[in-house]
């Protein structure tokens, strides 16, 4: 019988945070590339050097503990030479969120009314110790510990005391990350901060409130998706934020469609087809990431591409996984082609697949044509889009985004489910932007024209 050493654990977390102090001498280059040194170390190594107590599964990792290095990398790339808008995250994950989890053990003093497993000691901790060792950060990269680095220890502590069903790694981390960008970013030499479309922010307040209405979402889906699609508005504007729409539309009634057929074979959504925070978070937060990038000005064509890249996987992923539940006649493994139940972890359809390589496309589709009519044409830098090679290029990186999930989903089945859904799914959004990514920097010319 396998124990978790939850100190052992613990105390590793918060260590590993000290490096983020680091980033002040190292370039985002090699800071990227210990990153990922670090993620396979976590995976294949840790264990065999402090012992298996430090994973909560008997092989001796866990995905919380790969999550880490990863998602700290992902911060890397996305802010590059804004050490501190890295540094600041990941203290509050190591310090604060590694205390609220030994003081939950050590010192309950009440659980949450809004989530049993956690208690207000924890939460405490969280705000004293994340707290602390955020303002040490701020002063160690001469940051201004004002509103916007005291608002990101407040969401980081809050979203990490709800519960998502999403590895607090990513929930801390991009939450903290999320609202240091909003409020605390100046605008770069030779950018100006989008002004924001308050009118946009009531159509996603409307929306969120009728997919609660609507049975689309639960409570926890309505309030993070809003706040996940504020985001987009703030930071993409209408040309991010209609393929997020897009998206929803499609996710929404092909999670609905034959609804109760799905359910009798045992393979519906759960919550009778409301999708909570977790989902909201799993599908849309790359986007959010993608928005935040284009707030702070950092190239900001290619971010809104990646973060449509990112919702057409999503689609691709939702849309072929409910219509090859409903009319898949045969489903296959994605590694082997071998024939499975449907409904099988990393299973494909032809129909299911027919079905989301459509829903992506209609996502590109939507994303390429509210670039036409909604981004300033300054923002594009003298690039003119070729509008259906981009759509393809689009369409084929959300398709490779959710085969790659599809072999993760193998892969995961058969080591037991050591990966949460909820992870798989982030990962599968995360692929389909790295693949644009990818597309776009090796191949010539593949998406934009001159």
């Amino acid at each position: 019988m396998h124990e978790t050493n939850e100190t052992l654990r613990k105390t590793v977390h918060i260590l590993a945070g000290l490096g983020a102090f680091a980033l002040r001498y190292l370039t985002w280059q090699g800071a990227a590339a210990i990153a990922v040194l670090a993620t396979f170390s976590n995976w294949l190594m840790l264990h065999r050097i402090v012992g298996k107590g430090v994973s909560r599964h008997e092989r001796g990792w866990d995905a919380g503990i790969v999550l880490y290095p990863f998602c700290v990398l992902i911060l890397i790339l996305l802010f590059q030479r804004s050490s501190v808008f890295i540094a600041i995250p990941w203290v509050l994950l190591a310090f604060g969120d590694g205390a609220a989890g030994l003081a939950g053990r050590f010192i309950r003093i009440a659980p949450l009314p809004w989530n049993r497993d956690k208690s207000l000691g924890g939460t405490l901790a969280f705000l004293l110790f994340g707290g602390a060792a955020a303002f040490a950060a701020a002063r160690f990269f001469t940051f201004p510990f004002g509103v916007a680095a005291i608002l990101a220890v407040i969401a980081a502590a809050i979203v990490e005391s709800l519960p998502l069903r999403v590895d607090d790694n990513i929930t801390v981390l991009f939450s903290a990350a999320a609202a240091l960008a909003i409020f605390g970013t100046r605008p770069m030499p030779g950018h100006e901060l989008p002004p924001i479309a308050w009118e946009w922010i009531a159509a996603n307040t409307l929306l969120a409130i009728a997919g609660y209405a609507l049975r689309g979402v639960n409570l926890s889906g309505m309030v993070t998706g809003w706040i996940l699609g504020s985001i987009i508005v703030i930071g993409g504007g209408p040309a991010l934020y209609l393929p997020l729409l897009a998206f929803f539309i499609i996710g929404t009634l092909g999670t609905k469609l034959g609804f109760r057929r799905k359910a009798a074979a045992g393979l519906a959504q759960e919550g009778g087809g409301r999708r909570g925070a977790g989902h909201a978070i799993a599908n849309v937060g790359v986007a959010a990431l993608c928005a935040i990038a284009m707030w702070r000005g950092v190239d900001v064509l290619l971010p809104l591409m990646m973060g449509i890249a990112s919702l057409a996987t999503a689609a691709c992923d939702t849309t072929g996984s409910e219509i090859g539940q409903l009319f898949g006649r045969r489903a296959f493994l994605a590694t082997t082609l071998r024939r499975v139940e449907p409904g099988t972890e990393g299973a494909l359809s032809v129909e299911g697949t027919l079905a989301g390589i459509i829903a992506a496309a209609l996502v590109a589709l939507t994303g390429v044509s509210a670039i036409t009519h909604h981004l300033a044409p300054g923002f594009l830098g003298g690039l003119v889009i070729n509008k259906s090679r981009t759509i393809l290029v689009l369409t084929i990186c959300a398709f490779l985004g959710s085969y790659v999930e599809s072999l993760a989903g193998v892969w995961n089945r058969r080591h037991g489910s050591v990966v949460p859904n909820g992870v798989i799914n982030f990962f599968n959004t995360v692929m389909g932007a790295m693949f644009f990514y990818v597309a776009t920097h090796f191949i010539p010319m593949f998406g934009f024209t001159l």
